[in-house]
């Protein structure tokens, strides 16, 4: 269960905190105050993308912190164990910092993570029903989704996909080693062609780079040259150079220390003076010499760069791609060569893996159809119980024919296997009794998408151990009793788990456990957005607001207070 939710300098959030508490948590507030925004911080702190741009203005720093009571979630203290984390009693901390670059860092209970281990955490902290999810499940890759949890197959179906790819990474290497013989011929040719012409090049990484530095200088370094030259000379070769002068000062001197006061001093200096110079002649002969071109030379590095500008234009465009490509090359050389028993291994790893693919796929579909009767009914009472008494939804399961099957292939090998399976899922809707069944996607109205996905969520949900639901604008499109359903669905949802709504509907808002009003103010030429919870007259005057729009008159004050006080008694 989400204790507690603090947020800093986060969009137009200055400063807030939010403490949901157990069952029914409604936020309701004008259109663009923030709860969106505040439902986005939520997100950030368990793993999402986050930029630099969610940072408030002016602020060098975003801060969101979650608090949670895991104590009826083992399976959150579980994952923490595997990844040696500690969790003290039953409370989990999350802290994310954004900095405006959009570098950050993340925290469990103090600690340091990864957004990886905060992710993995995060389906069992929280269930998050987006205002879009009544457009999502008009795919049917999401019914499939459906299915499957409510099956309890998501871990077989991992482990199919898995057999999946790694039957189409088999297939795809034997179909390469097994081209036809012409086509193999032409393929080793080009290989041994290209790679001849890689490895008798040689190419280094970063050397291309060095020898266009190094004929930059062989072609511009005349001048430099000659001047190098001449102060090696002066300070060295010539006769009476510089150094040598000074050795005659010191051998001069130093015969005459004992009667010179002071000098000793100087003599010191200037024996420093002497190994300075003789330090900076060394580096004027290296740097001469370095710089010492021959035309031969030149010839030579413009050669190996036009070889290298080639084997780029060829290859990749840079020395590492042409690397890589002579790796690639290797390998796929090395795999059209493969010995006749190679192939035949690899013929027979492909065709183990295939039988263990469609037997995974057929278990699981087998485990599927199992159930389709049961979500049936259970999706039927759900619709029941939120105004729709005659309406019926189909879990129609399929599969697809195989084109490429063999004639005399095994029965369910005829057909078309992918990466979760042999089985094709499309829920069709009757929204009313006598009415022919027909795709969701085809015939829900907005009012009805709320309603299949509120049924939908709440029988997944009783399959999941999630400490939060949050729901945004659930309530998206339908007002009046629908609304009034919706509300009651959700009330009854919280007695199992901790809800969290965004709602702009008066008749969800006055259900709520608590009910907490998201707004923005001006301070000092800055908008910020605030949190109230709101209690006694400041809740009636917001359901009034609701209710009323503008014009929270009496009458509607009164229906507000009539609203609040019928749903009060209800509950008790």
């Amino acid at each position: 269960m989400l204790l507690e939710l603090k947020i800093e300098n986060f969009g137009i959030i200055e400063e807030l905190r939010v403490r949901p508490g157990s069952g029914l948590n409604v936020m309701t507030g004008e259109t663009g105050a923030g709860k969106s925004l505040l439902l986005t911080a939520l997100d950030t702190v368990l793993g999402a993308r986050a930029g630099g741009g969610l940072v408030r203005t002016g602020a060098h720093r975003a801060f969101v912190e979650a608090l949670f009571d895991t104590g009826s979630l083992p399976i959150v203290r579980q994952l923490l164990e595997e990844k040696k984390i500690e969790i003290g009693d039953s409370y989990l901390e999350l802290r994310r910092e954004i900095a405006a670059d959009g570098r950050g860092r993340i925290y469990i209970n103090g600690s340091p993570t990864t957004l990886g281990v905060v992710r993995t955490l995060a389906g069992h902290l929280l269930e998050v029903h987006g205002q879009h999810e009544h457009q999502r499940i008009l795919d049917p890759e999401q019914h499939l989704d459906s299915l499957d949890m409510f099956a309890g197959t998501t871990e077989l179906r991992d482990e199919t996909a898995a057999l999946y790819h790694r039957y189409i990474h088999l297939r795809n290497r034997l179909r390469t080693v097994t081209l036809e013989a012409d086509e193999r011929e032409r393929r080793l040719d080009y290989l041994k062609f290209a790679l001849d012409e890689m490895e008798g090049f040689e190419p280094r990484d970063g050397e291309f780079e060095e020898l266009q530095q190094e004929r930059a200088l062989g072609q511009n370094s005349g001048r430099l040259f000659q001047d190098l030259c001449a102060a090696y000379s002066t300070l060295r070769e010539e006769d009476h150079s510089v150094l040598d002068r000074l050795a005659s000062v010191l051998e001069l001197l130093e015969r005459h220390g004992h009667l010179l006061q002071g000098i000793e001093e100087h003599l010191g200096a200037t024996n420093e003076s002497v190994y300075s110079l003789e330090a900076m002649a060394d580096y004027l002969r290296t740097q001469k010499d370095r710089l010492n071109f021959s035309p031969e030379r030149l010839e030579d590095i413009s050669d190996r760069i036009t070889g290298y500008q080639r084997l780029h234009k060829k290859y990749g465009g840079t020395t590492a791609a042409v690397l890589h490509k002579q790796e690639a090359y290797l390998r796929e050389l090395a795999s059209i060569e493969m010995s006749e028993e190679e192939l035949d291994e690899l013929r027979s790893r492909l065709q183990i893996t295939s039988v263990e693919l469609f037997e995974h796929a057929e278990d699981l579909s087998r485990r599927r159809r199992a159930v389709v009767s049961h979500l049936e009914d259970q999706i039927a009472e759900e619709l029941a119980q939120l105004g729709m008494p005659g309406a019926r939804i189909k879990v129609a399961v399929s599969r697809e024919v195989d084109p490429d099957a063999t004639a005399n292939a095994e029965r369910n090998q005829k057909f078309m296997v992918h990466e979760k399976g042999l089985d094709r899922v499309e829920f069709l809707l009757a929204a009313n009794t006598g009415e022919s069944l027909q795709p969701l996607r085809k015939v829900a109205s907005g009012g009805e998408l709320s309603r299949i996905t509120l049924a939908l969520k709440s029988i997944f949900f009783a399959h999941r151990t999630t400490g939060t639901i949050v729901f945004d604008e659930v309530d998206a499109g339908v007002g009046g009793e629908v609304a009034h359903t919706i509300g009651n669905r959700l009330k009854r949802l919280a007695g199992q788990s901790q809800v969290l709504v965004v709602t702009h509907l008066h008749q969800i808002a006055s259900l709520a456990d608590q009910h907490f009003s998201i707004r923005k103010r001006a301070t000092g030429g800055r908008t910020a957005t605030g949190v109230q919870r709101l209690q006694g007259e400041a809740r009636l005057k917001e359901m009034a607001r609701m209710l009323g729009g503008e014009s929270s008159g009496k009458m509607v004050i009164e229906h507000a207070r009539e609203l609040l006080a019928r749903n009060r008694s209800v509950a008790s």
